[in-house]
């Protein structure tokens, strides 16, 4: 292989035993897997969660929670987003867990799975202020009292999401719980959760029956603040690889790439490595700017980041060396300057970083124990 992607399952055990501890006995874990485990591999990295006692696993859409079931896994898998009418029948038919948001909905779920002599255990979203899913507070009570009487479904949860769990003002996250609360007052034989990464460490009273951790579970925090307050020491289990494909020797003003963008100072060698924008090399989720004031400030910051540091960002390790990238990424290919690098050959791996997230999934995951 010229490029693949190396996945520690040791790192992932550790990251959600230190997730389980963190939580308690009393309190499981839903272990969020959507996006094709963030970028580490569905399929592994579910049955793996499974085997280290998680509750339940958690997907965004109908096909990921396919994916899971046709590869063996028994563990209940809980969808996060509404699935469509046509698909009903393979949510029932895999045993997934639907999330609904109306009274109407749950009927609709309840006629499919009669039609099928199936039973389908749901869970309630409850819309306190993402504004994106869920029913409206005011209505969960109605929703959980009509469905009692249903025989062929079940609301076994009720949930909702933060939108600002990571923000140091904890007032929304705040306002958003009691809303959660005052909605489900009252609800008895229910399980309840409302705790993502962010949430489960800064809001201990809110963790309820379950926590649904994403992030932290793959050995990131989702901010960096966050770390100071809380270390687990979460180990990376993300290692992207890519071979050398060919050396080129340069003059000084030879160009690289596309654009001719870099420029030798002098006499140099580059590395062509097997990896490119295609894979996903520097792909990465920005917000949109609210304005274009925004749009400048954030280019001139990251200008200022450049300057201090102008590897920031494009660096890889060869031969135990860290070199920069140079030139402009191509789609399945890109550049090192490994001038002060002994013995580089044709086939040394380099490593490097890669958002996980754009990591393509036609990239190959190997797992290491």
């Amino acid at each position: 292989m010229q490029l693949w992607i190396e996945i520690k399952r040791a790192a992932l055990r550790h990251n959600f035993q230190q997730v389980q501890g963190i939580v308690g006995e009393g309190t499981k874990v839903i272990a969020v897997v959507k996006a094709n485990a963030y970028g580490c591999g569905a399929v592994e990295c579910a049955r793996l969660f499974a085997e280290e006692g998680a509750a339940m696993l958690a997907v965004t859409r109908v096909e990921e929670g396919m994916e899971l079931r046709e590869a063996g896994i028994k563990t209940p898998i809980l969808l996060l987003a509404p699935s469509s009418p046509e698909e009903r029948g393979e949510v029932v038919s895999h045993d997934l867990t639907p999330s609904v948001q109306s009274f109407d909905e749950c009927t609709e779920w309840q006629n499919v799975a009669a039609t099928m002599g199936k039973t389908v255990h749901a869970h309630l979203k409850v819309n306190t202020g993402m504004n994106r899913f869920g029913s409206s507070p005011k209505r969960v009570a109605e929703i959980l009292g009509r469905t009692n009487k249903f025989q062929n479904f079940e609301l076994e949860a009720v949930f909702t999401h933060f939108a600002n769990a990571t923000d140091q003002n904890a007032e929304s996250t705040n306002a958003q719980f009691q809303q959660f609360q005052d909605a489900v007052y009252g609800a008895t034989n229910r399980k309840y959760h409302v705790c993502n990464s962010a949430a489960l460490l800064l809001f201990p009273e809110m963790r309820l029956d379950y926590v649904r951790p994403g992030t932290l579970l793959f050995g990131q925090y989702p901010a960096s603040w966050l770390q100071k307050e809380h270390d687990l020491k979460l180990q990376d289990p993300f290692s992207p690889v890519a071979r050398v494909v060919a050396i080129q020797k340069l003059q000084a003003g030879d160009k690289v790439g596309y654009g001719g963008e870099w420029t030798a100072k002098s006499e140099a060698t580059i590395a062509v490595l097997a990896v490119g924008y295609a894979d996903g090399l520097t792909m990465e989720p920005r917000a949109r700017p609210e304005s274009p004031l925004d749009a400048l400030k954030s280019g001139f910051e990251r200008a200022a980041r450049l300057k201090k540091n102008p590897l920031l960002g494009r660096t890889a390790t060869i031969r135990g060396q860290k070199v920069a990238f140079v030139g402009r990424f191509a789609m399945q290919t890109s550049f090192l300057d490994v001038t002060k690098v002994e013995g580089v050959q044709i086939g040394d791996e380099a490593r490097f970083s890669m958002r996980r997230l754009a990591a393509g999934a036609h990239v190959p995951r190997v797992y290491l124990d």
